[in-house]
């Protein structure tokens, strides 16, 4: 029996966070700021503590930074793997000098020095690549990474399918409109169909519509938070620069969408042999 649990942001911030449970094997998708790792840390203690594997879309804090701090704070949550491609350093640093309160540098600092001191293995992903857990009832296959003709980290990321009890998610980080672009020219499209799909960046923006087409979801993940899921700004709903209510609005248009899971309303627990 395989479980999705779709973390809430206790901070009410742009968050992504996943983890698969399948007969006890655990899967972290991306994690989140630093500022999650209180609620995340709890939340793994009480489904056993041991992350089989860690997977990371791409190198932005808000996906990344809980990972780095459950590595340096809590020696009790055990990380067998972490698995990710990033592109290299020159490009992060060029492309993003500054996430928050870090400069790039820092961060790539700080990432490594965690991994190093728990030496925890580092898995190399490359599209093509699949991986199976928990006996084979959970498949992971990588359908693309960074590309650096694209000059922004969001179209770094790594687009991720997971495939448990008869059920398909597709991750697609914060990947935008060129990714996206790239994805469907490059990807089987059968192999993007899938039953869940990750709104990319957040559901901000990212990929456009023909995108979502192809990948035909019956169910949408919006990691979204409430201020962000009604483009509220100075003149209230939907007077802020994002692209929410224009993505809302493509979504809606798909018949074959039975259902979205809103990270405003908290941590859900999806059941996918019952979906």
């Amino acid at each position: 029996m395989a479980k999705l649990h779709f973390l809430k942001s206790v901070t009410d911030t742009i968050n992504t966070s996943f983890i698969l449970e399948s007969n006890g094997t655990l899967i972290v998708v991306d994690g989140g700021f630093d500022s999650e790792e209180p609620y995340l840390y709890e939340y793994l203690k009480a489904l056993g503590g041991h992350v089989k594997a860690w997977f990371l879309t791409h190198f932005h804090n808000d996906h990344f930074a809980c990972f780095i701090a459950m590595l340096q704070k809590h020696p009790d949550i055990r990380v067998d793997a972490v698995y990710y491609n990033f592109p290299p350093d020159e490009y992060l640093v060029r492309w993003e000098p500054m996430q928050d309160h870090y400069s790039t540098e820092v961060w790539l600092s700080m990432f490594r020095e965690a991994i190093a001191n728990r030496q925890t293995p580092v898995i190399t992903v490359n599209a093509g690549d699949v991986y199976t857990f928990d006996d084979g009832n959970v498949t992971v296959r990588v359908l693309r990474t960074y590309n650096t003709a694209f000059d922004y980290i969001n179209n770094s990321s790594t687009v991720f399918r997971f495939e448990a009890d008869g059920k398909s998610i597709l991750f697609l980080g914060d990947l935008e409109p060129d990714g996206g672009k790239e994805l469907i020219n490059t990807v089987d499209h059968a192999l993007l169909r899938a039953d869940y799909v990750q709104m990319a960046h957040h559901g901000q923006g990212g990929v456009e519509k023909e995108v979502y087409e192809i990948i035909h979801p019956t169910y949408c993940l919006w990691a979204t938070p409430s201020w962000l899921w009604n483009n509220m700004g100075p003149g209230g709903y939907d007077t802020n620069i994002f692209k929410t209510i224009i993505v809302r609005g493509w979504i809606s248009s798909l018949r074959c969408v039975k259902k979205h899971y809103l990270m405003t309303d908290g941590t859900q627990v999806i059941d996918l042999a019952e979906a």
